[in-house]
């Protein structure tokens, strides 16, 4: 209908595609070597930027981990091959047969060859050699060693890499400088920034590093780094496309194989809330210099979260120093709020320091006395004599006993064809005297008129038998068994025989007694801090929630007024316990061995309006729980009172100039 119309169309459409391919000859047959040229000496490339990992403090504001700033030397890659080889007259062969070498070694004999090919390709290339050694005053055969793992690590993902794509290739670390010396000291980063043009192949790298500005303090609270192993590498990258959790699968995308992460301790229990988001940048890069000439896009990283803990560092430190006095005794200390489950203090005897953690590693896994134990949450130890509140409530609220039941100890109980002792002859004694000097005979007794189930299910109620839910990776969950005879069951009572409990586990069981039956949950994290907003622990809380346990307040009383006798003049007594308003239990339990226990001592402090639980551990001692581990109670007790009266004469000072 309209014939022109088309063919105007159909001569428009040709005029286009003949410019088209127009052009692209131009691009390729006449301009073809200016732009391979420009691809062959620049290159956009993509650079991961390094967030900030989160810091942690404690309750009071003082660092625990901080993330700081390291230096590197690094070297360029070409120039490790004339200090691994040259001096010696053997050139890597993937080095041999490049176009610079093959062009200098034609005509010249072998020998003649590669010493001069070497001279001519890589002129200077050794000269970091000497002057980073002479920097940093240290043996040139050091930083060569270190120079051929570098060559050697490289070489072999070269030929995996050709033997995949069966042919020859240049990896990108080839390209790439390696770091050569790591953790310089600042004055000698320094001194070759300012420098830098005399050391040819050289760059200075600024990486963060983690820091512990307390060395081995806390150490089983905080944990340490680690990279990540294979299988943990492809867990993540199925969970990253599996988890439903939104926040999850942004923690799982902002790690790579070469991120550093949480492997113990708070650093691995909130790892999510402190790993930060790294940022990206693309730009170009010159290829003969590895400098970026030009930036296209830049996206900043995000610093991770901060944590406030809720350690007092002043305590922990004087807890930790108490069990070094013990010397090759191993040991636990556990603070903490009986009415919120705050952990004040949690030390641990042997530990380890996480800043040479990597360095110490072989020495601290074969290390009998186990260092890396964290004793408070992961020892299951026999309780002895500490168990006996249990005992005494599970008899008082089934009624086989009540508050003014005695029995008669004559230092030792025979039933049947065995004789069960006790640490004293007591005569004539009731519940309360029975715990003040812990008489194992009334126990006996007592034992003998429960049930076969009412034992285990008062320890189960009091937490026993089950984790804490404290938030900290790896926590024993202890033992509690059944008694299949009446020897268990007397065995049970005073908390010797098949029953296994943690530190932690008692205190807060000695908790529970203290603040009227309520079943706390221990936490070490305070508060979270970001840049958008501020988190309270409370609203982490998606865990165990706090339960209670049934005590009627006769018994209550009862019990209160044992363990604060056990401190004026029980076995505990003449420590310097009573006049700081503490009362508690002592124990001592038996480990198998002859003259070697487990001294325990568990109290509360004031008594009279319970704010404070401790407990220590001695591991393995000649001694008992009140010679051993009440003194120590002292100490952390001391703290407590001088502490809480400086906090008082504040207040009341900020209100008088109100």
């Amino acid at each position: 209908m309209y014939p022109n119309r088309l063919k105007i169309l159909f001569v428009l459409i040709a005029v286009f595609h003949l410019a088209l391919v127009g052009r692209l000859a131009q691009l390729q047959l006449i301009e073809g070597g200016k732009y391979s040229g420009l691809s062959k000496k620049r290159l956009v490339k993509e650079h991961t930027l390094t967030a900030r990992r989160g810091s942690i403090y404690d309750r009071n504001g003082r660092p625990l981990a901080l993330e700081e700033t390291a230096f590197d030397i690094e070297v360029l890659y070409k120039n490790f091959f004339y200090s691994c080889y040259a001096s010696r007259n053997e050139l890597p062969e993937p080095l041999y047969q490049s176009r610079a070498h093959k062009k200098a070694y034609s005509g010249r004999s072998e020998s003649e060859g590669k010493e001069i090919t070497c001279q001519e390709c890589h002129l200077n290339d050794g000269l970091w050699v000497e002057r980073v050694a002479r920097l940093l005053d240290t043996e040139p055969s050091e930083l060569l060693k270190k120079a051929e793992e570098v060559v050697k690590r490289v070489e072999s993902i070269k030929k995996s890499v050709q033997e995949g794509r069966k042919k020859t290739v240049r990896v990108q670390e080839e390209m790439a400088y390696h770091p050569i010396v790591k953790n310089i000291p600042i004055e000698k980063a320094v001194e070759l920034e300012a420098r830098l043009e005399q050391y040819p192949g050289v760059s200075l790298a600024a990486r963060p590093r983690r820091y512990y500005p307390n060395g081995d303090w806390a150490c089983h609270i905080l944990g340490y780094l680690g990279n990540l192993s294979k299988e943990e590498w492809q867990k993540i990258k199925t969970l990253r496309t599996e988890s439903s959790d939104s926040k999850l699968a942004l923690y799982y995308n902002t790690l790579s194989q070469d991120t550093l992460v949480g492997m113990a301790g708070v650093e691995a229990q909130y790892d999510e809330k402190l790993q930060g988001r790294p940022g990206k940048r693309i730009g170009e890069i010159v290829l003969k210099t590895l400098k970026v000439d030009k930036i296209f896009f830049d996206m900043p990283p995000q610093a991770g979260q901060d944590l406030f803990l809720t350690l007092d560092s002043d305590l922990q430190r004087l807890a930790e120093s108490a069990l070094r006095e013990l010397g090759d005794r191993n040991g636990s200390i556990v603070v903490m709020e009986v009415n919120t489950g705050e952990v004040l203090a949690m030390a641990s005897y042997p530990g380890f320091n996480p800043n040479t953690f990597n360095q110490d590693f072989i020495r601290l896994v074969n290390d009998p006395r186990k260092p890396l134990l964290n004793r408070p949450l992961q020892a299951s130890l026999p309780p002895g004599s500490t168990f006996k509140p249990v005992t005494a409530l599970a008899a008082l609220a089934g009624e086989d006993i009540n508050t003014s039941t005695q029995f008669y100890c004559g230092g030792k109980l025979a039933i049947g064809d065995r004789t069960w002792r006790c640490t004293s002859t007591h005569y004539r004694i009731g519940l309360e005297e029975a715990l003040e000097h812990s008489c194992n005979v009334y126990f006996y007794e007592v034992a003998k008129r429960l049930g076969d189930r009412s034992l285990e299910s008062e320890a189960r109620a009091f937490g026993l038998g089950e984790k804490t839910g404290i938030d900290l990776p790896v926590e024993s969950s202890g033992l509690v068994p059944l008694t299949r005879s009446l020897g268990d069951r007397l065995n049970f009572a005073i908390g010797q025989g098949e029953i296994l409990v943690t530190p932690l586990q008692m205190t807060r069981m000695m908790a529970a007694i203290a603040n009227g039956g309520k079943l706390v949950r221990p936490h070490l994290l305070k508060k979270v801090i970001s840049l958008e907003e501020e988190q309270q622990w409370e609203s982490l809380d998606v865990l165990q929630k706090e339960r209670s346990v049934s005590i009627l307040p006769e018994h209550l009383n009862a019990l209160h007024n044992a363990l604060r006798k056990v401190v004026v003049s029980g076995t505990a007594k003449g420590k310097g316990l009573d006049v700081l308003e503490v009362a508690g239990k002592t124990g001592t339990s038996q480990t198998g061995l002859k003259g070697v226990n487990h001294a325990w001592f568990i109290g509360y402090m004031p008594y009279n309006n319970p704010r404070y639980c401790v407990c220590v551990v001695v591991e393995d001692t000649a001694g008992h729980g009140g010679d051993v581990a009440a003194p120590i109670a002292q100490q952390l007790a001391q703290y407590l009172i001088n502490k809480d009266a400086v906090q008082l004469t504040a207040r009341r000072d900020a209100t008088v100039e109100e």
